[in-house]
């Protein structure tokens, strides 16, 4: 794959910024981690192309991504209730990523020489639990069409990247010098990265506008 076509499919990302950003004011503020989460992505995503064009390097930024990646999104299923009536459960993990992020980053000085692939494998761990768990709540309350519904895809798109990640970054944790399997899991991830953009755009578009929205809009009419 070229790198102008791993750089158009990264960047896939704008496409449900764009849609959070159209429907940013009425959508419900239990939603709002998720649109901070499509920004923060973006935003790595553009600041990762510009590092590579003037330093040939985007290790730190996409480690410091994977700092703050897993706390936005544990942010999101507080929000959603889940971590909230379960703080304890909320300050373990929380405290397990950031542990693991500082191991690997600091204590091993790796922040600027190589990819945090621990951290990004114990991340991805969690995201795939918290999303099962929550598409399992939703199969059994919600009498709608799943597929209509935000969260659950929310949940199917980031436990689609949580398990790629947990499959590639643990062989690569396994073998990280074999470089064929390495470009193939590049090539795979950036076709698998721009089907969960698509997904997250159906999403936003899903999202339910909070209750008050129409009656401000007759009010203010």
């Amino acid at each position: 794959m070229t790198y102008l076509a791993s750089a158009l499919l990264s960047f896939t990302i704008a496409i449900p910024l764009v849609v959070a950003l159209a429907r940013v004011h009425k959508i419900r503020a239990s939603y709002f981690p998720f649109m901070v989460l499509l920004l923060l992505a973006f935003t790595t995503e553009l600041a990762s192309e510009i590092s590579l064009r003037l330093t040939q390097e985007n290790t730190i930024i996409n480690n410091i991504y994977t700092l703050l990646e897993p706390a936005v999104i544990l942010w999101q299923f507080y929000a959603w209730g889940f971590l909230r009536r379960r703080k304890g459960l909320l300050i373990v993990l929380s405290s397990l990523c950031f542990i693991t992020w500082t191991v690997e980053n600091i204590a091993f000085q790796r922040l600027e020489t190589d990819f945090c692939s621990a951290s990004v494998f114990v991340n991805s761990l969690i995201i795939a639990f918290l999303c099962i768990n929550e598409i399992n709540a939703l199969i059994a309350s919600y009498s709608g069409h799943l597929f209509r519904n935000a969260r659950f895809l929310i949940c199917l798109a980031l436990m689609i990247m949580s398990i790629y990640s947990l499959i590639t970054e643990g062989t690569l944790l396994i073998d990280p010098d074999n470089a064929v399997v390495s470009t193939r899991i590049f090539n795979i991830y950036s076709f698998t990265n721009a089907f969960v953009n698509i997904v997250y755009a159906i999403a936003v578009f899903l999202i339910p506008v909070r209750d008050d929205y129409y009656f401000s809009r007759r009010f203010k009419a």
